[in-house]
């Protein structure tokens, strides 16, 4: 294969990457759409009998899709595995799979925690936009740093502001993510002996860089702890020394790809 050749199809794949990006960041402004929709309708009600019927149908449709956005769901997922032994097409079953899945998170939360609850999913496309602009710019392992910081962030952010009202739920949230800090290391533990591939699949580059993401493990793992031990007041302040590290590992990856 030629040098001309080579540099097509690097091209080819460097546009279908750029393609796909954008879908993403589509699909993040949709659903903040979608939630600024459901914020002015459901949550911001006036005195208006349209309004209100409007808002009355909307919490109608979150009690019952709670629970038939988990067939749907499932129904997407079948659909997508048959496509994919028949070598057709995957993209509109992994569209519909998202939709499915997105509703049942917007109805569990909107349903449970009403105004609270919405107002935490509007900040969630934003965060999705970044992690999207960070896997198709950055290298995988930063990827996922990323996403584990983000996560111990937001859950601090919840901490500080719904703890008291929340308690259970919010503890919950702890122990969850937790457990997936404990997964994710003990994932890279079994990627990094694979060289990256799992179950026949590769999951990450042959040369990752895991121990970034074992400190990121213990430091969002200690962070939470923290918050749970000194209090609401300290969460902004561990939330900041969160985003240091994040800044950190930005410096430390964007300098790799040089």
């Amino acid at each position: 294969m030629t040098d001309k050749e080579q540099q097509g199809k690097r091209r080819q794949a460097e546009d279908a990457a750029f393609h796909r990006m954008l879908l993403w960041l589509l699909g993040a402004v949709v659903a903040e759409l979608v939630i600024l929709l459901v914020k002015h309708f459901y949550v911001d009600i006036t005195g208006a009998a349209w309004r209100v019927a409007v808002a009355q149908g909307l919490l109608l449709f979150f009690r019952v899709y709670r629970f038939l956005g988990i067939a749907l769901a499932g129904a997407a997922v079948v659909w997508a595995v048959q496509a994919a032994r028949r070598g057709k097409g995957v993209l509109l079953p992994r569209i519909l799979i998202g939709a499915a899945l997105f509703l049942l998170v917007v109805s569990w939360v909107a349903y449970h925690f009403y105004d609270e609850g919405v107002r935490v999913l509007l900040v969630l496309p934003a965060i999705g936009a970044v992690l999207i602009l960070v896997y198709f710019l950055y290298q995988r392992s930063f990827f996922v740093n990323t996403a584990l910081t983000g996560c111990g962030m937001a859950a601090l952010w919840i901490y500080r502001a719904y703890y008291l009202s929340h308690s259970g739920a919010v503890t919950a949230c702890f122990l969850a993510a937790w457990v997936v800090l404990a997964g994710v290391a003990a994932l890279c533990w079994r990627l990094r002996q694979s060289g990256g591939v799992l179950g026949g699949v590769r999951l990450m580059p042959a040369r990752s860089y895991y121990v970034s993401t074992w400190v990121t493990c213990g430091i969002v793992a200690a962070a939470l702890a923290a918050g749970l031990v000194l209090g609401t007041s300290a969460a902004l302040y561990l939330i900041f020394g969160l985003v240091g590290w994040l800044f950190c590992q930005a410096v430390f990856f964007t300098v790799k790809l040089m």
